[in-house]
């Protein structure tokens, strides 16, 4: 699958966010930052050219930044679409949004309002005109307050975003682990590569204890029945 990753930030080179995404990422996308004027022509075969389409930009003033905007209204046109608007037909749409409010905060009777769902409805409206499946955002919440452990769950999520089927099931969940861990034993030597295969091993011996065990509660469910 080919990911396309659209970063719209008006101060890219001042934000931590955006830095962090950027070495996450690493080869599991292409990474296009938007920068005006726009050549169309250029723009349309980036999104032809890829299967899941990323949109990266920190929510301002709930709605996306201005030079997203100008991107979308300049390049998103009948000639991208086709005579048959279906040139993106099939692609997936999906957005990774930073907030500088905590995430608690969004929702019907919150303080903010409205749910992030309902601030990024336009998006999901090009989608559907544009005939792409839309894919539940991944929300960036105050990165600048956030510890490691919070960074090293939000590195995991996004390189998951970027590359599983979404929503991503358990079992991919777990198979994306065990190919990040079968690909640090490649890069790893002596003990410590034999340390990651063996985590490797037992996070798949785990799997398969948990597929049987699904298995035969489901046989009981249905002898039951």
């Amino acid at each position: 699958m080919k990911t396309l990753i659209v970063v719209g930030h008006p101060e890219l080179a001042d934000s931590q966010t955006q830095a962090f995404l950027k070495a996450a990422a690493g080869d599991r996308g292409r990474r296009h930052v938007l920068t005006a004027p726009f050549d169309p022509a250029s723009e349309r075969q980036l999104l032809w050219q890829a299967d899941r389409i990323i949109l990266q930009f920190p929510l301002y003033w709930y709605n996306v930044p201005a030079i997203l905007k100008q991107w979308l209204d300049q390049v998103f046109d009948d000639h991208l679409l086709g005579p048959a608007g279906d040139r993106l037909a099939g692609k997936e749409l999906g957005a990774v949004v930073s907030l500088g409010r905590p995430l608690a905060e969004f929702g019907a009777g919150k303080r903010q309002g409205f749910s992030l769902d309902d601030y990024l409805r336009p998006l999901q409206g090009v989608a559907r005109a544009t005939r792409m499946r839309w894919l539940p955002p991944l929300a960036i919440s105050q990165f600048a307050y956030q510890g490691p452990r919070d960074q090293a769950a939000l590195l995991v999520a996004y390189q998951q975003y970027l590359t599983l089927p979404q929503p991503a099931s358990f079992a991919d969940r777990v198979n994306w682990f065990a190919a990040q861990l079968a690909r640090q034993a490649e890069r790893a030597q002596g003990d410590q590569a034999t340390r990651y295969a063996q985590l490797r091993a037992l996070l798949m011996q785990r799997q398969a204890e948990l597929s049987d065990l699904q298995d035969n509660l489901r046989l009981i469910k249905e002898g039951g029945q």
